[in-house]
């Protein structure tokens, strides 16, 4: 189990891929100086145990790690893989609290618990108060390879084994001219139109001077072209801004970028595609036990913010519905944010598991998530092609009930016609399920009334659907038994 950085921290998990643009250069207890990016040029992967000296799980990490009895997972990673062994891997330990005094790392002054870090340690331990930040470290004991060009993964608490299986994948500089799509900076959802943004990197020998890049559908189609010019030496990168992809529907895009000819590392990037909604939108979280972590926001197609909710502090495992109505019609993106890295996952720390459901008040379930998944944040476009009707539009609001609200099973619905109306009714719970669905045929005008019987429903949040003739009135109940 990760032990959670104080609140006041406002750090989140990097993305894994991140290149590390500016340099790391650490200074060890005994006055050493490691430069990461010397070792990186040198081809090997650099592994970094940046832990707190209180933190329990890091201890204990530090001490058997997983199934290493014999002294923990990182020191057999020196000892095989490290300068004296087959010389792959270079590890570093960091005492990386902002808080803690550097005597604490002995288990001298300011220590909490007396544990001696140094004590049977082989491979180079560092206090650094700076390191946090940098990698945006939002828990302990966070543990990362760095690979030689500059690409950030986290590791987890894995064994030696498994963690060279990891550096097996890492990217080396081959070849004269070898042009690298590493990292799709852009929306991952759209309702047509996409800016394509990404991170270009040299992996070649040579200077690199200029890149043709080509994105293609998943049906193999060229949906756009870009020639970039510039100037960029060996694992040095750019952020590219390749212009508007217009796409039909869902699928992968494939980015590829080549020079003189020669096709580099391509990346290839899962694209949703926005599903239609009214402006009327119903946001519904269920917390995990770390609601302070979750927030979200909608914004429009130049990135404005319209609506946001959380984070939700003292409200956990708690159900949060929020509506919301947008001004006007165009493509938006709710997009759900997770503070820890872990979306609304809370079992494998004890906790209880935590969902969300974005739905229009069509009944359309625009997006929905949760449960064992890991994630900074995810996001979903939502194409606002229809004004919701309002109540005002076809009849008084207060000549449309509903009641008793709630209920505890039999609902009242009473509405006043201004003319004569063919009326449909549907009901759909928060996921988009339609529960009950009923035709009243043509009503007459002025007052109307039916009584229905949801006793069979759970206790939970549901959309009423009216339809009156062409037009629609949604309004929300609640079942409580």
């Amino acid at each position: 189990m990760a032990t959670v950085l104080s609140a006041s921290m406002s750090f989140s998990q990097i993305a894994d891929g991140t290149i590390l643009e500016e340099n790391i250069v650490l200074t060890d207890v005994d006055g050493n100086v490691h430069d990461v990016f010397s070792i990186l040029a040198e081809g090997k992967t650099v592994v970094i145990d940046a832990f707190a000296e209180w933190c329990a799980p890091c201890w204990n990490y530090h001490n058997t790690g997983l199934g290493h009895p014999n002294g923990g997972a990182l020191k057999d990673l020196h000892n095989i893989y490290g300068p004296d062994g087959t010389d792959e891997v270079v590890v570093l330990g960091v005492e990386s609290d902002p808080n803690t005094p550097h005597s604490s790392i002995d288990g001298g002054a300011g220590s909490t618990q007396g544990w001696d870090w140094l004590e049977g340690t082989p491979y180079p331990m560092i206090n650094d108060d700076d390191l946090l930040a940098t990698i945006e470290q939002s828990y302990f004991p966070y543990i990362i390879r760095i690979c030689p060009n500059r690409q950030i993964f986290e590791l987890g608490q894995l064994s030696a084994e498994d963690i060279m299986a990891e550096v097996g994948t890492c990217i080396s500089a081959e070849g004269d001219d070898n042009p690298g799509v590493l990292q799709y900076l852009s929306a991952t959802a759209t309702c047509g139109d996409l800016e394509v943004e990404v991170k270009l990197q040299n992996l070649g020998l040579n200077t690199l001077t200029a890149a043709d890049f080509e994105v293609t559908d998943e049906g193999g189609n060229v949906v756009l072209t870009y020639e970039w010019s510039g100037s960029l030496e060996t694992y040095e990168s750019e952020d590219v801004n390749l212009g508007v992809a217009s796409l039909t529907e869902s699928g992968e895009i494939t980015i590829t970028a080549s020079s003189n000819g020669t096709p580099g590392v391509s990346l290839t990037q899962d694209i949703g595609f926005a599903l239609e909604s009214t402006n009327i939108i119903t946001v519904e979280i269920l917390t995990d036990n770390w609601p302070e972590e979750t927030s979200w926001d909608i914004r429009d197609e130049n990135g404005s913010v319209v609506a946001n909710g959380g984070p939700y502090n003292g409200e956990a495992t708690t159900t949060i519905t929020e509506e919301v109505t947008v001004d006007d019609l165009g493509c938006y993106t709710f997009t759900i944010y997770d503070a820890f890295g872990d979306g609304l996952h809370g079992a494998q720390w004890g906790g209880d598991n935590g969902e969300y459901t974005v739905t229009s008040s069509d009944g359309t379930v625009l997006a929905s998530g949760g449960g064992a998944t890991d994630w900074d944040s995810e996001a979903a476009p939502m194409d606002v092609s229809v004004d919701a009707l309002s109540i005002e539009d076809v009849i008084m609001v207060e000549n449309f009930n509903l009641f008793p609200v709630p209920t505890t099973g039999t609902l009242n619905v009473q509405l006043d016609l201004v003319t004569s109306n063919r009326v449909t009714l549907d009901v759909y719970d928060m996921v988009g399920k339609k529960v009950y669905s009923e035709e009243f045929g043509m009503l007459p005008a002025g007052f109307n009334r039916t009584e229905l019987d949801f006793g069979y429903l759970n206790s939970g949040v549901y959309l009423l659907n009216l339809n009156i003739g062409d037009e629609n009135i949604v309004k929300r109940f609640t079942v409580s038994k």
